[in-house]
This record gives C-alpha cells, sequence and structure tokens, in this order.
C-alpha cells in the first residue's frame, strides 16, 4: 500500500463520505434482476442512456424467462444505443435464460452464485449485492480503479486486485458509500484526462498532488 499509516486510508474516506453522502447507484431498477440486466448494459455506456433503454427492454420482456427466450434480433434493437449491442443482447439474454430455467428466475445474494451467470463478472455481481440486497462490496468500475491508483488506495491497476486492496485497507462497513464516493469524485473533480487538483479536498493527502510518490507512479487515465 502506498498509504502505509491507516490514518491517512480513514481520512480520505472520510473526506470522500462528507463530499458525496448518500450516492447509491443512478441506475433505475425495480428488483435485483432489472438491475443486474441494467449493470450489464452498462459496460462503457452512460447511466443515462441505459436508463432510456431499460424501460422499453423490461416492457418488452418484464421477467427473466420472456428475456431468456426472446428473439435475440429482437433485444439487439432495443440495446443497440448502448453500444456492443451484439455482445450485450446475448449476455442479458443467457443470463436471463439461465436464471429462467436453472432457477426459477430467482436472483440470490451470492458472489458464487452471480459470477456463474453467463456475462457476469465481479463488477457487475458486486453491484448487484450492494445496490439491490444492500450487501457491503467493492465496486471497481473505471473510476474506482484509476482514482484507488491514484490516491494510493491501491497500488495495482488489475480491477479484482483493486478490488482486493480496498477490501484490505478499509473497513467493510464504508465499501458502498466510499465506491459510491470515489465513482461521484471521479465523474466530477478527479476526472480521467483534466483532474480538478486544485479544488480537489484530498489535495493533502493525494500523491498526485506533489508528493514523491508521484514522481515514481505512473497514474493511468
Amino acid at each position: 500500500m502506498l498509504f502505509k499509516p491507516q490514518r491517512h486510508v480513514r481520512r480520505i474516506v472520510e473526506l470522500l463520505e462528507k463530499a458525496y453522502p448518500l450516492q447509491g447507484t443512478a441506475l433505475v431498477f425495480q428488483d435485483p434482476w432489472q438491475l443486474l440486466i441494467a449493470t450489464i448494459l452498462s459496460a462503457q455506456c452512460t447511466d443515462v442512456m441505459v436508463n432510456k433503454v431499460t424501460p422499453l427492454l423490461f416492457a418488452a420482456y418484464p421477467d427473466p424467462c420472456s428475456l431468456g427466450h426472446a428473439n435475440i434480433l429482437d433485444i439487439e434493437a432495443i440495446v443497440r444505443p448502448t453500444g456492443f449491442y451484439h455482445n450485450k443482447a446475448k449476455a442479458v439474454a443467457a443470463t436471463s435464460r439461465a436464471l429462467c430455467e436453472q432457477w426459477g428466475g430467482t436472483v440470490k445474494p451470492s458472489m458464487e452464485f452471480l459470477t456463474a451467470l453467463p456475462g457476469v463478472g465481479r463488477k457487475t455481481a458486486n453491484v448487484v449485492l450492494a445496490h439491490a440486497f444492500g450487501r457491503q462490496a467493492v465496486v471497481v468500475d473505471t473510476h474506482v480503479r484509476r482514482l484507488a491508483y491514484r490516491i494510493g488506495l491501491s497500488e495495482n491497476t488489475d480491477p479484482d486486485r483493486v478490488e482486493q486492496d480496498i477490501m484490505a485497507a478499509v473497513p467493510k462497513g464504508h465499501w458502498n458509500r466510499l465506491c459510491d464516493a470515489l465513482i461521484a469524485h471521479g465523474r466530477s473533480l478527479c476526472t480521467a484526462r483534466k483532474p480538478k487538483c486544485t479544488s480537489c479536498m484530498l489535495q493533502e493527502l493525494c500523491p498526485r498532488n506533489g508528493s514523491p510518490v508521484a514522481e515514481v507512479m505512473r497514474l493511468p487515465v
């Protein structure tokens, strides 16, 4: 870890949670299955666009069985605005079909269960665990991955290793709020190409803000 003293990590968590209280997910959903599908569609797509597409998708296919057995071309036509629509249509159909045929349409609050579904990785599973079931989970999206490296919560850029580093450094009761705050911070201030460091509440703690660590780190965008 870049910041070995726990007081640094605690202070980072405190400042982020204070700046971005009660964020939650921006994806609109009614049940765990809807959030699962919305999260799959959100890959390399804005939440705003996903929220425009999912009402149409769920109106046409209101449950896992109907979506799982739908014509793939019809699904593609609906999800096309989210990008990579061929792969996304296959993924949401396969996941829904597996839920229908093997589990009676029920989504279980288990990492092992979720990641065994077609096309579901740890990031998607953690979103569902955190926001559909209220479990503490570390969601490593592009913002969390970038910021964790920049501010010293992780020395890694691989999402799975970043997840493990945050889990080890941050008390479990703060995982959801911290990740939500990191995502909000990544969108508003600590952006990929032009981070607004002078306006950042973390500037005194961040290696990017002139500490010796910043001189040797390769900071990804």
